[in-house]
């Protein structure tokens, strides 16, 4: 594999670096630089030691990290399949995602089991994404909002389940949504909180203090912040009350502008910063495809001008891509560029505990977006080497 030089482009780090160039070594950034130390490094590279690649004056971004995609282009992780996962993996790598943690939905045992065993047994694919892991969401929730989750499969929190799951996983078990004011829940958050798997707080009926009590006993991350969780009320803040008065939260944000209402979302930057707010797309099988009827776990899902619904006209996931989600982001909410792919990058690292992800800066891994202008994707790059290329 040759190292790469990436060049002519506007480089997404710290600050817009316009006419910038990063070279990697390996999997790791080696350097970021500005147009006249780029100029400087091509007229010395070797082309037998660097392969040079034009970003064509688009942006040379960090590569998008999805932590709670549920499938896309036909396939869910609830197939528990190497075959669903390996075309998620590659769909999603040409949308510019570099890594992505998959999510089950509230199933009965058997059927977690088979996922969570189909994640443990994949082997990552060339021409694909990074598989990080797995997103447990579920079955530990409130009925009251489901969503489009499986009511009958809902239970209480068991710690003898999540050992099992554990022994499956290890450490691919990387995320856990559950309600805290479901019986046994409590006791669950700190028992993954012990094996360094981070919790967060969806699905959730929880009054103010039962969330708060949460996050005391360790929940650091909020799934689909606003949906499917108890709203604010000025005499019961509930969830969102919860969410946004505590400080230190990784946020979800579905930043479709169907899920969430534009100043909502501003609500929500305001209250936990750019620096804790995680854009997700919790997407399903319906992604990349057409309108139509299709399936999320054991329900079954209808798409109508992009929005996914259950019969009774819950949302039921959605049809979002990261890249589209800082689209949206900047060109709809009017974010700066940094800050919309720091909620798609970095953010989403910290929050699961990847360190030297998610960033363009010295030292991190080679993980890259290559977008044009118009936000469509031309290359990724996972650990220094193309994955995905539009040409």
């Amino acid at each position: 594999m040759k190292h790469l030089i990436i060049t002519n482009g506007t480089v997404v780090a710290d600050q817009l670096i316009e006419r910038g160039t990063v070279v990697t070594i390996g999997d790791r950034i080696m350097l970021v630089a500005g147009e006249e130390e780029g100029r400087r490094i091509l007229e010395a590279a070797s082309p037998h030691v660097f392969e040079i690649i034009d970003a064509r004056g688009g942006l040379i971004a960090p590569g998008l990290i999805d932590v709670h995609m549920h499938g896309c282009a036909g396939v869910e992780l609830m197939d528990g399949t190497s075959e669903a996962l390996e075309t998620m993996a590659r769909f999603v790598a040409r949308e510019g995602t570099v890594a992505f943690l998959p999510s089950t939905v509230t199933a009965q045992e058997d059927k977690t089991r088979a996922a969570c065993a189909a994640v443990a047994a994949y082997t990552d694919i060339e021409d694909g994404a990074e598989l990080l892991g797995i997103h447990l969401e579920g079955p530990y929730i409130n009925e009251k909002f489901k969503g489009a989750q499986y009511a009958p499969a809902i239970r209480g929190a068991s710690i003898d389940e999540l050992e099992e799951l554990y022994g499956l996983l290890g450490s691919k078990l990387k995320l856990v949504t559950l309600a805290p004011e479901v019986p046994g829940s409590l006791e669950a958050v700190a028992w993954l909180k012990e094996r360094g798997i981070t919790v967060s707080i969806g699905h959730s009926d929880a009054t103010y203090e039962e969330a708060l009590a949460g996050f005391a006993r360790g929940i650091t991350h909020v799934t689909h912040t606003f949906n499917a969780m108890r709203g604010l009320h000025h005499r019961e803040p509930g969830v969102v009350g919860a969410v946004l008065a505590t400080p230190g939260l990784y946020a979800e944000l579905i930043a479709d502008l169907i899920h969430v209402h534009p100043g909502a979302i501003k609500v929500l930057l305001r209250s936990v910063g750019v620096e804790h707010l995680v854009l997700v797309t919790d997407s399903v099988q319906a992604t990349g495809l057409p309108d139509g009827e299709y399936v999320l776990g054991d329900n079954k899902i209808f798409v109508r001008d992009g929005a996914a619904r259950l019969a009774e006209g819950n949302l039921a996931g959605s049809t979002l891509t990261m890249r589209q989600a800082v689209q949206n982001m900047v060109e709809q909410l009017g974010v700066h560029p940094v800050d919309a792919f720091r909620m798609a990058s970095l953010n989403p690292a910290r929050t699961i505990g990847l360190e030297h992800r998610g960033w363009i800066k010295e030292g991190s891994r080679a993980d890259f977006v290559l977008l044009t202008a118009d936000y469509e994707v031309q290359k990724t790059i996972v650990s220094g080497r193309v994955v995905y290329s539009a040409d």
